[in-house]
């Protein structure tokens, strides 16, 4: 079902026993973020148990400071690294366009540090890898896709191409692709304490409050693999 949750969560008070959600909290404002998880809260019963897996922005900061000290001291072969880490700091927050310049990073026709992204990124990454490369391809053979060309161009003269950038891009900007504001496990459990949580733990993506977690295979594959590697997870009970 799609909801647009800045509504709040379309459920009656204390409905469920677990409230989880993955990479979904960064994509609201500070002041959002905490009325999400006010409804969160909301339709817990007691004792229920909030996850929440995230970006973390620890990780991503000391990803940094740890490659630009590389570079710093002459080594780069680790220019690439520090390309896509500062994608991941601020392409997701910037860009104007749906996938940003991580997009464009994806469908190069070869990834000089495939490796390395596919570390931070996991196997969300690999199928962007693989359908970048298949894009790449086929944007060569297909050429320009003329209709397209022409409804922009005639939107353009219709209204003018300032009032036509600044059209696309605030559909974009309130398309909530883009982050609004990132959190490492501090930020984040104040913001729980606040709000009344309790208990509240940083896990990894096996363990849980929840008896049998790694079996729904929501931040694992069935194989084992964390889904989304740069994640944090925290939890708390109501």
């Amino acid at each position: 079902m799609e909801y647009n949750l800045l509504k709040g969560i379309p459920f009656n008070n204390e409905t469920f026993d677990m409230v989880y959600h993955s990479h979904v909290i960064e994509h609201f404002s500070k002041e959002d973020a905490l009325i999400f998880l006010m409804e969160c809260n909301r339709v817990l019963k007691q004792n229920g148990i909030i996850r929440i897996a995230f970006p973390d922005l620890e990780q991503i900061v000391n990803n940094y400071m740890r490659l630009l000290q590389e570079l710093k001291n002459g080594n780069m072969e680790y220019e690439a690294d520090y390309d896509w880490i500062m994608l991941e700091l601020y392409d997701q927050a910037v860009r104007n366009i749906s996938g940003g310049e991580m997009l464009k990073y994806f469908t190069r026709e070869s990834i000089p540090n495939e490796k390395f992204v596919l570390e931070r990124c996991g196997i969300e990454a690999k199928k962007l890898i693989e359908a970048g490369k298949n894009k790449f391809h086929e944007k060569n053979k297909r050429g320009i896709d003329i209709k397209k060309y022409i409804r922009k161009k005639i939107l353009k003269l219709l209204i003018g191409e300032k009032r036509y950038l600044t059209l696309q891009i605030g559909k974009f900007k309130l398309s909530g692709e883009t982050h609004q504001w990132m959190y490492d496990s501090f930020s984040l459990k104040r913001l729980l304490e606040l709000i009344g949580f309790k208990q509240i733990i940083v896990r990894d993506a096996f363990t849980s409050y929840l008896n049998n977690w790694k079996e729904y295979n929501l931040d694992t594959e069935a194989d084992g693999t964390i889904y989304k590697p740069d994640s944090n997870y925290i939890e708390a009970i109501k």
